[in-house]
């Protein structure tokens, strides 16, 4: 008898002397449905002349998914339902190896999800697992076929040979919890009236809308290995979106956008229309201003929500951030890798990234990205020293060893996907620190000094980038410091060469929850930053389309404020 098959009947044997702890009658099912389907796999999936599989995961989503839209003070829609999926990854071989790696370094790339049904029927559970399985079986198989074949044609460094395709870990028992609150739909219905209806008084915007998405419920997964996790999951999210046309034929847009895990962790709603109300007031200041006279290369000031959603994605990039990347065997050529550059300068020598996924609040604010233990049921440490002082220490890892990371550090997790279950490497709590920070003032005269050094009468300060990389400009004159907002401007890419040559960080921090990739993420970083040197280019507004032909009717007899 394997130890596989040890490890899932003793796991039985608990459930039936009552040692696990008590479920509800969903739970109960679910568990048992996996289970089950679990064991019969491991004794009978296989295919003769092929191997077996050595890993398989189950993982079932449960919840609740409300929606509510509106525009210009009305409701355009709601809707309340129940969703239930499954994903099954099935990896062949064995942990040294496997289907996995070759065309793609994610294991879970080849992997199949699936809907579970709604009611508690232990009978339909097992059949949709019973199909996903197989297909994903089948699928394994093919792949690592083609892998072996690879294998043998390709003239492979024997350290690449000798890596483990996977890390065998031992069985956990997880089961989080997560506050819950009472679904007030009052409350959001007029949240997203109110929000929307500030437009009214904007009738040069011609299209926004405001959202509000509430996800509620859990993750039950189980693997061969005899781990057994339940993950709450649950965001509130609230967008808040806005565009408008100009006669030269440039789209403005701005977004607000407020995460949470209940209702108490967003701002009051008077304090939530003031944010919609600035914004509003900010695009129409913007469509008023000049346009952008030429394009721009220099010294550039970062500020608020703006730095810390570059820091965040160029930070969890997978092949250029901090993230452990397995060159897949067929990868169509040398790619630089992340890890080539430990105990390396890859940032500022004043900066300092950890992740600190345990970290639930700072100064009074929740964060989103806060969690125990990840997807894999591995416990991340508290602290993960990933940049110090500017020197690339480490990076975060899934159960995919690379060349120079061995081991997970518990940073793979859920996305915030209710449709769908799906997986990211994420710090969760990404903390990014100044050794030198310093007052806005004396940033905004380093900012024109560097601009001085160079030649140049401006500076640039990014407040937003709402709409991809067209960005919230405002020049800032040399001579006496004076700002004026200018548009039509696109800012290339922020990655981290122009992160490395940094001038200068506001000793001032902010937090910002958000959503990278799907994966809910709290960014604690410096108010501002300045770069020695960002690209900003002139947007070339000929090939545009024209306003409509009629103004909007919301102009007829009314005066236009702001």
């Amino acid at each position: 008898m394997n130890s596989n098959r040890i490890i899932i009947i003793f796991f039985l044997w608990m459930l039936s002397m009552g040692i696990m702890p008590a479920q509800d009658s969903r739970e109960q099912v679910v568990f048992k449905a996996m289970t089950d389907e679990l064991q019969r796999s491991i004794d009978s999936l296989h295919i003769a002349g092929y191997p077996r599989p050595f890993f398989i995961q189950y993982a079932i989503q449960e919840g609740i998914l409300f929606q509510v839209q509106a525009t210009m003070g009305a409701l355009t829609g709601e809707n309340e339902f129940p969703l239930s999926n499954m994903s099954v990854q099935t990896l062949v071989g064995n942990y040294q190896l496997s289907n996995i790696n070759h065309s793609s370094s994610d294991y879970r790339a080849g992997g199949g999800n699936d809907m579970s049904p709604l009611d508690d029927d232990y009978e339909e559970i097992r059949r949709r697992l019973w199909l996903l399985t197989d297909q994903t079986y089948k699928t394994s198989i093919e792949a690592y076929s083609t892998k072996m074949s690879s294998i043998k044609q390709l003239n492979l460094p024997k350290e690449v040979l000798e890596l483990p395709d996977f890390t065998a870990l031992p069985a956990v028992s997880y089961s989080g919890q997560r506050e819950t609150t009472v679904l007030d739909k009052a409350y959001w219905e007029r949240l997203a009236r109110d929000c929307s209806a500030i437009f009214k008084k904007y009738p040069k915007i011609y299209g926004s809308n405001v959202g509000v998405e509430i996800y509620s419920g859990n993750i039950y997964s189980i693997n061969t290995e005899g781990t057994r996790l339940k993950h709450p999951a649950g965001l509130i999210v609230v967008a808040v979106n806005a565009y408008t046309k100009l006669e030269d034929g440039e789209e403005i847009s701005d977004r607000i956008a407020y995460y949470g895990w209940s209702k108490d962790d967003l701002p009051a709603i008077d304090v939530i229309l003031q944010d919609v109300d600035r914004m509003a007031a900010n695009i129409i200041a913007l469509s008023k201003a000049p346009v952008m006279e030429e394009s721009y290369i220099g010294p550039v000031m970062i500020k608020g929500p703006a730095l810390a959603s570059v820091l965040a994605s160029e930070l969890m990039t997978q092949r250029t951030g901090l993230v452990a990347y397995r060159t897949p065997l067929r990868s169509g050529g040398i790619q630089k890798l992340m890890e080539d550059r430990l105990n390396r300068k890859i940032l500022s020598s004043d900066i300092t990234v950890k992740s600190m996924p345990h970290l639930k609040e700072y100064n009074g604010q929740r964060l989103i990205g806060s969690y125990e233990t990840d997807a894999e049921g591995v416990t991340p440490a508290g602290e993960l020293l990933l940049v110090e002082n500017g020197i690339l220490r480490t990076l975060m890892c899934d159960r995919v060893p690379t060349k120079k990371i061995k081991e997970p550090t518990g940073n793979r997790i859920y996305a915030y996907q209710p449709q769908g279950i799906s997986t990211r490497v994420s710090p969760g709590v990404l903390s990014v620190s100044t050794s030198n920070g310093e007052p806005y003032d004396s940033l905004k005269t380093r900012l024109l000094s560097a601009a001085k050094d160079e030649g140049l009468d401006y500076a640039y300060t990014i407040c937003s980038l709402p709409n991809g990389r067209s960005a919230l400009l405002y020049k800032v004159m040399v001579a006496d410091g004076s700002m004026e907002l200018v548009r039509a401007g696109s800012v290339s890419n922020i990655n981290l060469s122009r992160l490395k040559r940094a001038l200068g960080a506001s000793s001032v921090t902010n937090v910002l929850n958000m959503i990278v990739g799907g994966v809910p993420v709290s960014v604690i970083s410096p108010d501002a930053m300045i770069l020695e040197e960002v690209e900003i280019e002139k947007q070339n507004l000929q090939n545009t389309t024209k306003l409509p032909t009629v103004d909007n009717p919301l102009e007829e007899g009314r005066v236009i404020s702001k």
